[in-house]
């Protein structure tokens, strides 16, 4: 059997970082024996999608694929886990993954983004049809993607969110690359390599044995040490500030909690240093005639999480400068709103 190691990677992402119970890699339906459910809403997606984008931008996302079937039959995904608790599943996670060295390739730039899309949209199908799951965790997950194909990738994405979201599902649509995937994905698997102990996650045990050579200290980038301070709130049962964050500014989203006044607050550097004590606004509203990668950078340097925050009929960048000194105030005001 074949053992791709971004697969490996991913496994051991869900398995340690994610903490899901129950992780398989090529993970596919039965379809002789499984009973396919929802097919009208599967249907629905795949018409909604199709014409959506045909309009709007000239894609052919599903090019050959003449039925929402056919399709399914086609899918598989890379990496899936299920968070369980009390006998219920709880969370659910569908992780393509591509790595190609010289940066995402599937032709020209074009087909490159409508095969992303389609991948995320075949995982929204199969989660409704065989698991009869509204809501999930549906990532495309790469370590380089060049700025040319990532920038209209990512504003691609906030549109697939706002469609999905006006036909009734509340998948969570992410595309983790480039500087993401190094910080939420790499940093912290590799973070955690000395506490694993098995022999079947490879990408794990290949870094156990590089480390034992000493080599990251040889060239001044001891992982251990950089990176075990970052996550000793996570280990002990405590989510990251920066995740902490993003999960539940995604649920005040879902939840129509954030009116116009909110984000006008949100937006303003003064009100965001006092609230939060955050260096800079946290949320940047994109504007339309420069890049993602542009409008993410302060001073050089990436202070933006890269998936683009659909509210309101707006779209916004959430700040990705978080640290533990800024979590009682967030809390704070997190439960102020929720309040509300």
């Amino acid at each position: 059997m074949k053992i791709e190691m971004g697969e490996s990677l991913i496994l051991s992402w869900l398995r340690h970082i994610k903490k899901c119970q129950s992780v398989q890699l090529n993970w596919k339906p039965s379809s002789n024996h499984w009973k396919l459910s929802n097919q009208e809403n599967i249907e629905k997606m795949m018409i909604a999608v199709n014409e959506y984008f045909e309009t709007k931008h000239r894609f052919n996302i599903f090019k050959n694929n003449k039925s929402y079937l056919q399709l399914l039959l086609q899918g598989e995904i890379d990496a899936f886990g299920l968070q369980i608790e009390n006998s219920l599943v709880t969370n659910m996670y569908g992780v393509d993954v591509a790595f190609h060295e010289g940066g995402l390739n599937y032709g020209d730039k074009k087909t490159t983004v409508e095969r992303v899309i389609k991948k995320l949209v075949r995982t929204a199908m199969l989660f409704n049809g065989y698991f009869n799951m509204t809501e999930g965790n549906i990532i495309f997950a790469s370590p380089k993607i060049n700025p040319s194909v990532y920038e209209p990738m990512m504003l691609h994405l906030g549109e697939l969110r706002e469609l999905f979201n006006t036909i009734g599902f509340d998948y969570e649509f992410q595309v983790i690359a480039n500087n993401d995937f190094k910080c939420e994905i790499l940093d912290p698997v590799i973070s955690i390599s000395s506490s694993v102990a098995d022999t079947s996650e490879l990408f794990l045990r290949s870094i156990q044995m590089y480390q034992m050579f000493g080599d990251t200290a040889k060239n001044g980038s001891n992982i251990d040490n950089k990176i075990v301070s970052a996550t000793e709130k996570e280990q002990a049962g405590e989510p990251k500030i920066g995740s902490f964050v993003q999960s539940t500014f995604n649920d005040l989203i879902r939840q129509g909690k954030l009116s116009t006044e909110k984000l006008a607050h949100l937006c303003d550097a003064r009100y965001c240093k006092n609230t939060f004590l955050l260096p800079y606004p946290m949320l940047k509203k994109i504007e339309g005639n420069k890049s993602i990668h542009e409008q993410r950078n302060i001073n050089g340097r990436p202070r933006y999480y890269a998936n683009v925050l659909t509210i309101e009929g707006a779209s916004y960048l959430l700040c990705n400068h978080w640290v533990e000194k800024s979590r009682q105030p967030y809390e704070v005001w997190l439960s102020n709103i929720q309040k509300l």
